[in-house]
């Protein structure tokens, strides 16, 4: 496909947020919202493993013109609407507690549709930069067994402070016929429901508009892009990305600190 053709023909934009857009201090490009503004024939998507109500709220500004891929795939939303949604039962959100719960490193967050429920970080630092970075809207529990039924779990997401979880992910068990494992950084697994996924996520919403694959444009850094790219017409991985993500890619972005994303639109349509 040329440039030229690649700037004619693509109508939607999916974007992962961490390692891809955001730079390693999680600050979104200052141009990005002039960008999309100026830019209303291609459809802008975030998706990413942070829930929608995060994402909504970073993009205050321009939340109405964007389409909101959260939890890995789990949330379809747009404009105060849930548009689709695909969970845990609470069955398999404690399944996914059980995994981990000898492992004093490991701190899982049951992602819920409302809000997140964790442990409290105490003097854990790190967690608590990180709920605060990615759950602004949070309570903690004690037990969190006793909390799969009290919302709507979208995923079940586990970090580890030492930033060993693609270890941890190779040594997973099988998991139940309807629930993925899916290794979202150096520090997260993301259990969810197998139908959702970044990539499932992404086709559902060119159905809706219908916008036909090689339409579509994607940029993602990590192993839960994977199908994301692969659901686009053309894709991008970062140069900082996984491995095994750059080997599906089309082609690879520059990286996310140095705006690679906006560098790559800006050489497409500007």
């Amino acid at each position: 496909m040329t440039e030229e053709k690649k700037r004619r023909e693509i109508k939607l934009i999916a974007t992962d947020m961490d390692g891809t857009l955001v730079n390693d201090q999680k600050e979104v490009p200052a141009s990005f919202d002039n960008w999309v503004l100026s830019h209303p024939d291609q459809q802008m998507v975030i998706a990413s493993g942070r829930p929608y109500y995060t994402n909504e709220e970073l993009f205050s500004k321009i939340k109405d013109h964007l389409i909101f891929i959260g939890d890995n795939g789990g949330v379809i939303y747009q404009q105060g609407k849930v548009l689709a949604k695909s969970g845990l039962t609470s069955e398999e959100a404690a399944f996914c507690l059980d995994l981990f719960k000898d492992d004093p490193i490991a701190s899982p967050i049951l992602c819920g549709l409302k809000e997140g429920i964790s442990h409290d970080p105490k003097d854990d630092k790190l967690f608590l930069k990180q709920l605060d970075t990615y759950y602004i809207k949070r309570r903690y529990a004690e037990d969190l067994a006793k909390e799969v039924d009290s919302d709507e779990i979208i995923k079940v997401s586990v970090y580890f402070g030492d930033r060993d979880a693609e270890s941890r992910f190779k040594k997973l068990p099988p998991m139940p016929a309807d629930m993925d494992a899916v290794l979202a950084g150096p520090e997260w697994i993301d259990f969810v429901n197998k139908e959702a996924n970044k990539g499932t996520a992404l086709t559902k919403i060119a159905e809706m508009k219908g916008i036909p694959k090689d339409e579509v444009l994607a940029f993602g850094d990590y192993l839960n892009d994977y199908t994301m790219l692969e659901a686009a017409g053309l894709s991008y991985a970062m140069v900082n990305g996984h491995p095994d993500l750059k080997a599906i890619a089309d082609e690879i972005a520059p990286s996310n600190n140095e705006e690679g994303v906006m560098q790559v639109l800006r050489q497409l349509f500007d």
